[in-house]
């Protein structure tokens, strides 16, 4: 039984000494106090310290054939690294020198602390763990395990990303088969447990378990909004050594602060839903005389087709604007707007806010200005922003506001457009793609929007939501509202930062999404935390916060991508794909270039595989090849090369029958365009014979749809070809420019669809 008040008293104690961090041996206490094993210790003042007396009291007190010497101090975080750690022979003598060389070393440090010797081996993987547990501000208190010992942060960092170290939220911790699940997906307990070829079991999953159910119930305990005064920033044993079944700690590091009580306000569903689906929309900021910022909005909105009987103007002095009806203050509006879109200077930021407040007629604001609080020196201005929406809220619960700094909202069904890029700077975003998945698009940075948007001339979002600051609703409440329709089966999402608590709501949100069939393209910035925070202990340095937010988020059923041409690519995939049941993941490389065919081969890897046994399709392929006299120069296998020499017919035929047959759960198929034997080009006249019409991709496309399988193509080849490209992007196809690309894309899309949607960590407590 954790003995929760004597720990109190020990925070209390050192809280008025004016620390934030406890000593070694005080964690140790604590440890002991939550019923923890501990190896033997005792504490000597520096001040005090008689070598002589205090060898002879460690050689007759502990046992074994080496004893640990250790210094003590708030001072010096790595003590190894500041050989503050020591392991002579259990004699006098050598243990007297010991003393007495640290002593002078280290004259600052409070004291030196001497510990039995637990026998293991530092050096074998399994048997040097780091538990660690931190408070997170978007996940709440996180527990994590990893590889432990002076090598801990090395060893994660040489792995691959998601291996080590394994994370949980405490509040998904409910009971013990999310603790087994997660036992079960650690990379270094699989070597404790045994799991490992060669390898044999140190300890059992109970022993585990019981420590980390203790430092979740610790964490839970000292927490903000907790039970306590006090509020763990981070607790961490490492290493815990495994030694004869059973986990011993053999260092310790606490850092803790007082408590305060954090809670986000979320915003009004109502309000929301009319941001998302408005019946009327209204602009502020309009100049009658120049096409400024709002006045680009308002012909956006009106070029979109936005019913402009129900488009509004707020100007004092002004009859009418490119046809709208113009009111000097909100409160004149004949109706109230669900949108109210504000672009004016931040100084007036707040008065226009107060206003749109104090009317009762606004439910949701799209706040363009910036420097709401996210820029240095403008903490009043965003300060005085929140109190307006506290104001408002106190007159009419539902309103909310979207922004500051917000690029605008794009809602093709209900034709509005409140992006202010004029159109000759992007192609106009109001529009369906029918190939694709109805997806919502929701970005913290606008410019990460229009930027994809126009890479991706196909992607056709029915909501693209730029959120800007989150100075009321945040992008996890759009993704939240957004999960909700059921004919969004894609939502991509790009992330800077959470409000409280938003992480772990997030991850709720995602897997509830996973359940319904929905899949989650994720990108999340701020991946330098971690290197801030190296200079702390192991926990927070390897379970940065970037860290701590893609396990979540992957093991809830997010993908995660890597980078922003992997975010886009997949969003290629998931958009094209979404609706497929992919059966294996056995796929069909076609090429008609060897160093392409070599490329996608050497891209199969884990469930993406390149293999080819049916017989009866083999025969079928070569009868192909024969009928266009390429037999005589190339075998059916996979992947295959068809060479420059093979036609569109040739190239549709094999891929016809890669479609068809069970044996393949999809196809790739990499074209280099400069081969005279396809069509590849626009028709042109006379000097060009190509025509695209006559390529085998609409029949292609046509036979991808009717077998429901995914095909991925490629067109190897500089701009000259992208009108091809274009062509076949037009017909539903995703197009890749390089064929190993396009191979390991899907290869790691096919991982995130085969793989279980979500862990047993997001399984509620049904008793």
């Amino acid at each position: 039984m954790t003995n929760l008040n004597a720990i109190e008293a020990v925070l209390e104690k050192a809280h008025s000494e004016k620390r934030a961090a406890l000593l070694e041996t005080e964690v140790y206490g604590i440890l002991g106090l939550a019923g923890l094993p501990l190896p033997k210790f005792f504490f000597y003042s520096m001040p005090e310290l008689d070598a002589s007396a205090a060898a002879l009291d460690i050689v007759s007190r502990l046992e074994g054939p080496r004893v640990v010497i250790k210094i003590v101090s708030s001072k010096i975080l790595h003590k190894t690294e500041s050989g503050g750690v020591k392991i002579p022979v259990r004699e006098k003598s050598p243990v007297e020198e010991t003393l007495k060389t640290m002593r002078d070393k280290f004259p600052e440090a409070e004291g030196l602390m001497a510990c039995e010797f637990v026998e293991h081996s530092p050096f074998a993987l399994g048997e040097e763990l780091m538990i660690g547990a931190r408070a997170d501000e978007a996940f709440g208190p996180v527990i994590v395990l990893g590889p432990g010992g002076t090598n801990a942060e090395g060893l994660t960092a040489a792995l691959k990303s998601g291996t080590s170290p394994a994370i949980m939220p405490v509040e998904l911790a409910h009971n013990a088969a999310a603790w087994q699940d997660f036992l079960d997906k650690a990379w270094i307990w699989r070597y404790t447990a045994g799991k490992v070829r060669g390898s044999q079991r140190l300890a059992g999953d109970g022993e585990m378990v019981k420590w980390l159910e203790t430092f979740a119930h610790l964490m839970r305990h000292f927490r903000d909004g907790g039970a306590s005064r006090f509020a763990i920033v981070e607790l961490e044993v490492n290493p815990a050594a495994v030694s004869k079944g059973r986990l011993a700690a053999l260092d310790g590091v606490l850092r803790f602060r007082p408590a305060v009580k954090k809670e986000r306000f979320r915003p009004s569903g109502k309000g929301l839903a009319g941001l998302l689906k408005p019946a009327t929309v209204a602009v502020v900021g309009v100049s009658g005389t120049k096409m400024n910022m709002a006045r680009i909005i308002l012909n956006n909105i009106l070029k979109a087709g936005f019913d402009r009987n129900r488009v509004f103007v707020i100007k004092e002095g002004a009859a009418g604007i490119d046809g709208v009806k113009c009111y000097p203050d909100p409160e004149d509006l004949p109706e109230a707007a669900d949108m109210y879109v504000v672009a004016v200077p931040s100084s007036e930021v707040q008065e226009v806010l107060d206003r749109a407040g104090a009317s009762g007629k606004v439910n949701g604001v799209v706040l363009i200005s910036g420097g709401m609080g996210e820029k240095a020196g403008s903490e009043d201005v965003g300060a005085g922003v929140a109190r307006a929406i506290a104001r408002a809220r106190e007159k009419n619960p539902d309103f909310v506001l979207s922004g500051g700094n917000s690029l605008g909202i794009v809602l093709p069904l209900s034709r509005v457009n409140t992006l202010f890029i004029p159109e000759y700077k992007m192609a106009y975003p109001l529009a369906e793609n029918p190939h694709i998945a109805r997806t919502a698009f929701v970005s913290q940075s606008g410019a990460f929007v229009i930027s994809a948007l126009s890479k991706m001339p196909w992607l056709k979002p029915a909501y693209s939501v730029t959120v800007g600051n989150q100075q009321d609703i945040t992008v996890v409440d759009y993704v939240e509202k957004l999960a909700e329709e059921e004919d969004v089966r894609v939502l991509l999402v790009y992330l800077e930062g959470f409000k409280y608590a938003d992480g772990l709501l997030l991850a709720r949100v995602i897997e509830h999404a996973r359940k319904k069939g929905k899949q989650v393209i994720v990108y999340k910035a701020g991946r330098t935390d971690a290197g801030r925070k190296a200079v702390m202990g192991h926990t927070a340095s390897i379970a940065g916060d970037y860290a701590v937010a893609r396990t979540i988020l992957e093991a809830a059923g997010a993908l995660v991508a890597d980078n922003f041409d992997d975010f886009n690519d997949l969003a290629a995939m998931a958009c094209h794909f979404s609706g497929l049941e992919i059966k294996n993941g056995n796929t069909f490389f076609l090429s008609n270039a060897g160093f392409e065919a070599a490329g996608m081969a050497d891209s199969a890897g884990g469930l993406l595989t390149a293999e080819f046994k049916d017989a009866e399709l083999t025969e079928e392929m070569r009868k192909v090849l024969k009928e266009f006299r390429l037999d005589g120069i190339v075998d059916v296998k996979n992947p295959l090369d068809v060479t420059p020499m093979a036609s569109d017919e040739a190239v549709g035929r094999i891929t016809e029958l890669a479609l068809a047959s069970g044996e393949f759960g999809a196809v790739i198929l990499s074209m280099v365009p400069l081969t005279p034997a396809m069509n590849t080009l626009p028709k042109s006249g006379p000097a060009y014979p190509d025509d695209l019409e006559r390529s085998f991709l609409r029949h292609t496309a046509e036979r991808m749809k009717h077998e429901g399988k995914p095909l991925l193509f490629c067109a190897a080849a500089g701009p000259l070809y992208n009108p091809y490209r274009e062509y076949a992007r037009g017909l539903g196809l995703p197009v890749f420019t390089s064929a190993d690309r396009a191979a390991r894309i899907y290869g790691k899309y096919l991982e995130y669809v085969c793989s279980k949607n979500s862990t047993e960590f997001f399984v509620k407590d049904k008793g």
